[in-house]
């Protein structure tokens, strides 16, 4: 489903327009929050405004930034959780005073044994919730993300008895940039502050089980139930939805063979609309799977930071840009997931009947990343931790956003600074066919090859390719 924002109104448009355990279930409800509101907003006649038309000179004035309210609520949220683990789950590493305060601050940044999806997923959340309390007192993108750094060096120093951790300060402080404003920007179009009755609940509980931190200020600044304009960041030009489900096969060793359900959103477009602040155009995708034995066994999130167009003539269009990545891969057969910051280069030829040919590369350099490891126990973890570099490169045919034909290929190159000394190289290749069966409804298919190459300096190489393929039904 996809809808077009023109004059603060969204219309239809047919085709265009242990610890971690409960907060990867909690973010996985957040996630899971979306689809009836999506639903809900797909149920209006095509011409119905999702938000009230609103003159321009009406809009508010932005919020003036708070820093010390700011501040503080990013230590009232370590405090929360803190005495929540301390006091309600009774957690061993929550008995925190002077003692361990000293050693932690004496001993320093080490690497810690949690798992990976702990790390990769669960912390990058936490980081999210320090990012949303400084937006929500008045700091744009660039200024939240001081706030995460500090949230995230006062929960590994202070409130914890285990030593504090590189990873989890990389993880919970750049993945939660990620994560944060995705939330942000998904709540604030939930949002509606001309709405009343029904409609008005509906909106505010969405918004606030999608990011709880901003619905928590909102309830006690009485913002929730206050009419007020609609600031005009607050919905995108164009947004769509697309849902798949099917039957989803991994062959690494015995076949894994199970249930997936995947939601994609596309928040803006780079390549029609400006982007004039950061994820002003943003694609997040999430899987959902049956056998893992986790809910979430994929997570992706690609934001644009800046964008600078190199040609706009006629039927094509060219950018360079900055893009933040957030990438999160958990299955049996293998985990891959990290931070990344690089460029890209985006092109758009806009064929007959509305239909479209898009090409991107993308360079990126990975900042911290976790990787499979079969050697890597002396640290007490089954994955390696390392920068690197990675590339990618995909294109695609269809009629925005509907991609009837689309090929994804990339590498990946990691050092390892944590686990078992080398160097791993990742290829991976997808070819997906969605082909429209009526309405808004499509029959698809899709093959992925994911190929590790791990050069241990103390071990064999280790070389391992993972076939998956996938049937499914997809709505639009």
């Amino acid at each position: 489903m996809a809808f077009r924002v023109g004059e603060a109104s969204m219309h239809h448009s047919q085709w265009c327009g242990g610890r971690g355990q409960a907060a990867r279930w909690r973010k996985a409800a957040l996630l899971l929050s979306l689809l009836p509101s999506l639903a809900w907003t797909n149920d209006l006649p095509a011409d119905a405004p999702l938000a009230r038309d609103e003159d321009e000179d009406a809009a508010p004035p932005p919020r003036p930034r708070q820093f010390g309210w700011a501040l503080a609520e990013v230590t009232a949220i370590n405090l929360a959780v803190w005495g929540f683990d301390r006091y309600v789950l009774n957690k061993d590493f929550a008995r925190v005073g002077l003692d361990a305060w000293r050693t932690n601050l004496r001993t320093g940044f080490v690497w810690d044994q949690d798992d990976f999806s702990t790390n990769q997923f669960a912390h990058p959340y936490h980081g999210s919730t320090y990012f949303n309390a400084a937006r929500d007192h008045g700091f744009g993108y660039w200024g939240a993300l001081g706030f995460t750094l500090v949230g995230s060096i006062q929960w590994e120093l202070f409130a914890e008895n285990h030593l504090p951790s590189f990873n989890d300060l990389i993880n919970t402080t750049v993945g939660g940039w990620a994560q944060g404003e995705v939330i942000y920007r998904l709540s604030s179009m939930m949002l509606d502050q001309r709405a009343t009755g029904t409609e008005r609940v509906a909106r505010e509980v969405t918004a606030g089980l999608l990011n709880p931190v901003r619905g928590f200020n909102r309830v006690v600044r009485g913002d929730a139930w206050r009419s007020a304009p609609n600031p005009k960041d607050w919905q995108p030009p164009v947004f769509a939805s697309l849902a798949r489900a099917g039957y989803l096969n991994i062959d690494a060793g015995p076949p894994l063979n199970q249930f997936f359900a995947e939601l994609d959103l596309r928040y803006g477009d780079a390549l029609r609309f400006p982007v004039d602040a950061p994820f002003d155009a943003f694609n997040l995708g999430v899987q959902f799977t049956t056998g893992e034995g986790r809910l979430i066994s994929r997570a992706e999130i690609r934001g644009a930071l800046a964008m600078l167009p190199l040609e706009n003539g006629g039927n094509e269009r060219v950018l360079l840009g900055a893009f933040q990545h957030f990438d999160y891969n958990d299955t049996q057969a293998y985990e891959l997931g990290g931070q990344s910051i690089g460029a890209g280069l985006m092109y758009r030829y806009l064929a007959p009947q509305g239909r479209e040919l898009r090409l991107a590369l993308h360079l990126r350099g990975v900042v911290l990343a976790g990787i499979t490891s079969e050697y890597a126990e002396r640290v007490g973890r089954d994955y390696d931790y390392g920068p690197g570099l990675a590339f990618s490169f995909d294109v695609s045919y269809g009629r925005w956003p509907w991609e009837y034909l689309k090929l994804q290929a990339g590498t990946t190159w990691l050092h390892t600074l944590n686990g078992a000394d080398g160097n791993h190289l990742v290829h991976e290749g997808t070819l997906l066919l969605d082909v429209p069966l009526f309405a808004n409804v499509g029959l698809g298919a899709s093959f992925t090859f994911f190929e590790r190459n791990s050069f241990f300096r103390d071990f064999d190489t280790v070389s391992r390719g993972i076939p998956q393929a996938r049937v499914f039904l997809s709505v639009h």
